[in-house]
């Protein structure tokens, strides 16, 4: 509430805030915070899986490099975060099978992006470290 600056927020936005969803399906897009399994229901899932799973993550990134390609749940694109792309030793978006990652570490030493999820443009900022200070970025 307070990323708003005392601002009013849309009737949508305080709904969603209240409704203490952990994802949004849009348009044959999910969004999730960590991950889910795409075997069980998105409104059977687990809080702790949604907030936490690596493994889609890293099951899409292992298929993609064996050359093999899986739309996991059946989505057109799934967008995580979570997991930052410096584990794939990248500070930009990472898309593996349907799966995109754009978590580029700004939480930590990297840089914060959006996505404009239709076109697949983005942007970033300078690394947050520098913005900051604190830990120099690992992959510079």
């Amino acid at each position: 509430m307070a990323s708003y600056g005392g601002g009013s927020m849309s009737k949508a936005h305080i709904d969603f805030l209240k409704g203490g969803h952990l994802w949004l399906e849009l348009e044959n897009r999910l969004f999730v915070h960590g991950g889910f399994d795409p075997e069980i229901p998105m409104a059977k899932q687990g809080a702790q899986f949604l907030m936490w799973d690596r493994e889609l993550l890293g099951l899409a990134w292992k298929l993609s490099r064996m050359g093999r390609q899986k739309d996991f749940g059946g989505y057109e694109d799934v967008f995580v975060g979570h997991t930052t792309t410096e584990t794939y030793r990248s500070i930009e978006p990472i898309h593996v099978c349907n799966v995109w990652d754009l978590d580029t570490g700004a939480g930590w030493s990297g840089k914060l992006t959006i996505m404009n999820v239709s076109t697949k443009e983005y942007w970033q900022s300078d690394f947050s470290s520098d913005l900051y200070g604190g830990m120099p970025n690992q992959l510079t």
